[in-house]
């Protein structure tokens, strides 16, 4: 039977991290909240244990502090991972005017760190995987757009977060993507068409130049890109194969994908 994230903390046989010493090292990077007045750095524990579960990485927490030396968070890391989040990129850094009641809530420190740590991270080479808030970063810090799909649109239709009472049927697996025939994607899954969650109100709206679509849901939008002429694995996806990664085969194949990249980049540099 398969299972997310919710019911895998229950689990008896969850196992643990293949993770070791020695191991990859793969940074993902946090969001930024404030709780009782203080400002935290914070990750969701999806992200985490989707590189330490399947990508057999050691996760690395990158905090989201505008201050930080992008160059020596990116020193040693094997791979990077762009995860999801509660918030959405500010519409200021793709040219438009924001509107906060209807497009936050907005992250801006996370921001200011991941526009500038993405385009550092491909020209290194180090292989990374952007999910959801993360794709929209990085289509954003390559020079593309996003727009929000309309607020009255029927929850059957809409990409944004469905109605739930619990998380793994917030994550279910709801709507059918179209890969990309002969795309990096479809090499990964081995399927025509997979099935995906969807929990972002956030649309691709240009695309930016250096991407290249590599699936699109029913109505047309995109949902997975890759980085055109990348070095090293680099794949983004609005939807989460974090969250069904030890269970949903497509969801499966893309961490390992991603886990077998941040081992073949990690191999010269242990060599070395």
């Amino acid at each position: 039977m398969a299972y997310g994230l919710q019911q895998w903390r229950h689990s008896a046989s969850r196992g643990q991290w293949q993770a070791r010493s020695g191991a990859p090292q793969v940074g993902i990077l946090s969001d930024s909240m404030v709780a009782r007045g203080e400002q935290l750095a914070s990750v969701a524990l999806i992200c985490v244990n989707a590189v330490g579960l399947v990508a057999g990485a050691v996760p690395r927490i990158l905090p989201a502090a505008p201050e930080a030396d992008i160059d020596a968070y990116l020193d040693g890391l094997d791979g990077i991972f762009i995860g999801g989040g509660q918030t959405n990129v500010h519409p200021s850094r793709y040219g438009q005017m924001a509107d906060e009641a209807r497009d936050g809530p907005f992250d801006e420190f996370r921001d200011e760190i991941a526009l500038r740590l993405i385009p550092r991270a491909l020209a290194r080479g180090i292989p990374a995987l952007f999910i959801c808030r993360g794709m929209q970063e990085l289509n954003v810090a390559l020079g593309g757009t996003l727009a929000k799909e309309p607020d009255d649109m029927p929850e059957d239709q809409r990409h944004g977060t469905p109605e739930a009472d619990n998380e793994d049927a917030r994550y279910r697996l709801r709507q059918k993507v179209t890969l990309r025939k002969g795309g990096v994607l479809q090499q990964i899954c081995s399927a025509e068409a997979i099935p995906v969650n969807s929990l972002h109100s956030f649309l691709i709206a240009d695309l930016a130049p250096g991407l290249v679509a590599e699936a699109v849901a029913e109505d047309g939008s995109i949902e997975a890109v890759s980085v055109k002429g990348a070095s090293a694995f680099a794949l983004g996806t609005l939807f989460h194969p974090d969250y069904w990664a030890s269970t949903d085969h497509a969801s499966a194949r893309i961490l390992s994908a991603f886990g077998d990249a941040v081992r073949k980049h990690a191999k010269p540099q242990g060599a070395a």
